[in-house]
């Protein structure tokens, strides 16, 4: 700060003894508004009027005395000394000075220190406290809590969130209905990574690492466009499948977890299928507590049923909604390994529930109905089977048993199955194949070491024939496989059948999301319907663990 004895305004003034001195007013230093007037007489003594309790320090005030010498005062308090008797300011300020830049040297010391010290604030993330059981059936007393947070993402809403005891860390959202579900749940923090993701919008990953490079087409929005746009897909696709979601959304038990009336695991499980085909996560902002609330509902019918995954009610359907689930969680699991956080249990029940498949395919390389590799072979069931066993196979984890079934499938089953024209029998007492059947045969093939054979050959020119004006029709089980499979042949066979198909397939969906239903007796079938053209539309850009279509994992 300037001192303002020395400023051109507060210069002192020279007169004789003899000559009376005009009042003068002095300001003390940092006071603009105080006032200190120092009264010149020509008396021998000066007299010095001070305001009341302030402090002036002015050394450079001069009095003359008769011209004989010169007198400095320093006035303060209302009093006057002389300033020889006063230290010099300069020296005082200099001391002032240096004291200060000591302590501001020192405290840009210590907060350099300090920085360098604190690791630079994490995001609000979840982190979720690790308890080792040691057996599954431990897991299966116990049961699960809930907890909320809100999160920093683009959604506002508050996301509830449900983390699982388990070897490894994961958390993610849940509204399941903690009083059906026996799961272990453990509490949760807000200092590390929940998913190892995070989501930025409609199937759109920021953290693009935690999901497996064969898979990343599918989580951005200018990845599944670009795909789309390149394989003939139409833009309005895009919001079609998104529209469909959200109708499923609207479909799930929020108590359960499950999707449908009849055959709940099932339409979960290719609920589940059409979620994930769009890069929708657990950590997904808008559907991320269906994907959580579907996977643990598969779980738990896993864990409850002896491995199997089905409604808990006898019947063919167990067959099916077995292989469905299993697909749906192997696919869920590759999704999610590299991340860092995987799901708890997940593998384990995997394991079991793959074995459940493996154990059930008989010694011909197909599966009946049930689960006692007994009964006749049929191409229907053994088409999931398989689906279900390679998604298995791209987790990357070494089921038991899971390679020698596929070889058996497609080297033996299929094979044998096979008519003279190329289609695919139902079950092998029959004696004419059906076109409906022969599009699961050949992306049976497809997948597993078998597109480059002379039963392939033969199979995809019949598929190929028949439908030359493809259709969804009413319902869309053979367009499922279908669409698959001239998508994976490529060439001019996929862009007839894309050019004619897709368009049907988007002017059939409703208004409010699903696709048409056919006014059948099945409880479930509008949702099962919606469900498969999801997938079809996602084909596009779908990494399916039965597949090998993006490059990154080992070709069979």
């Amino acid at each position: 700060m300037e001192d303002p004895s020395q400023s051109p305004g507060n210069t002192p003034s020279h007169e004789s003894a003899s000559t009376p001195i005009a009042p003068r007013k002095l300001r003390p230093p940092g006071s603009e508004d105080t006032e200190a007037e120092v009264i010149a007489t020509p008396a021998a003594e000066p007299v010095y009027a001070v305001t009341a309790d302030e402090e002036v320090d002015y050394a450079a005030n001069e009095w003359h005395e008769g011209g004989t010498g010169e007198r400095s005062f320093i006035v303060g308090e209302g009093e006057a000394v002389h300033a020889a008797e006063k230290e010099p300011a300069t020296k005082e300020k200099m001391s002032a000075i240096l004291v200060a830049v000591i302590i501001h040297i020192v405290i840009v010391v210590l907060l350099g220190v300090l920085t360098l010290a604190s690791p630079p604030p994490s995001p609000p993330q979840i982190s979720v406290s690790s308890i080792a059981n040691n057996t599954d059936s431990e897991m299966e007393s116990q049961t699960m809590t809930k907890m909320q947070q809100k999160t920093a993402s683009a959604v506002s809403s508050v996301q509830s969130m449900v983390a699982s005891t388990a070897f490894s860390d994961f958390s993610v959202p849940t509204t399941v209905d903690t009083s059906n579900t026996d799961l272990t749940m453990v509490a949760m923090s807000d200092s590390d990574a929940g998913f190892g993701m995070s989501m930025s919008g409609f199937g759109d990953v920021s953290n693009m690492a935690a999901i497996p490079a064969g898979m990343r087409s599918r989580c951005s929005m200018s990845e599944r466009m670009k795909r789309l746009r390149e394989s003939g897909g139409e833009d309005r696709a895009e919001r079609a499948v998104r529209e469909g979601l959200e109708f499923l959304t609207t479909k799930q038990n929020k108590e359960t977890g499950a999707f449908g009336e009849e055959y709940t695991a099932g339409m979960t499980g290719l609920t589940l299928l059409a979620y994930l085909g769009h890069c929708e996560t657990p950590e997904s902002p808008k559907f991320g507590d269906s994907v959580v609330n579907a996977t643990l509902f598969l779980m738990d019918r896993s864990l409850k049923n002896d491995g199997k995954i089905t409604n808990g009610k006898p019947g063919h359907h167990e067959a099916y909604e077995h292989a469905i689930g299993t697909y749906a969680l192997a696919e869920l699991y590759t999704m999610t390994k590299e991340s860092g956080k995987e799901i708890p249990r997940l593998e384990s029940v995997l394991k079991k529930s793959v074995g459940v498949i493996v154990d059930a395919q008989t010694r011909d390389g197909g599966w009946p109905y049930g689960f006692a590799a007994q009964g006749k072979d049929d191409m229907s069931v053994s088409g999931w089977m398989i689906q279900a066993l390679k998604a298995a196979y791209n987790t990357g984890r070494s089921f038991p048993g899971v390679e020698k079934s596929l070889d058996l499938a497609t080297k033996k089953y299929l094979p044998a199955i096979q008519d003279s024209e190329g289609a695919f029998k139902y079950n092998p007492d029959h004696a004419k194949g059906k076109p409906t059947l022969t599009g699961a045969a050949l992306l049976a093939l497809q997948i597993w070491k078998g597109a480059d054979t002379p039963v392939y050959d033969k199979g995809f020119k019949y598929l190929t024939e028949k439908y030359k004006n493809p259709s969804p029709g009413g319902d869309f089980y053979a367009p499922y496989y279908n669409t698959q499979v001239f998508f994976l042949h490529e060439g001019p066979e996929w862009e007839n059948y894309n050019k004619q198909f897709q368009p049907k397939l988007l002017d059939a969906q409703n208004k409010d999301g699903s696709w048409l239903q056919d006014g059948g007796a099945r409880k479930d079938h509008q949702i099962l319907n919606t469900a498969w053209a999801i997938l079809m539309l996602e084909v596009y850009y779908r990494y399916l663990p039965t597949t090998d279509k993006v490059s990154g994992l080992e070709k069979r």
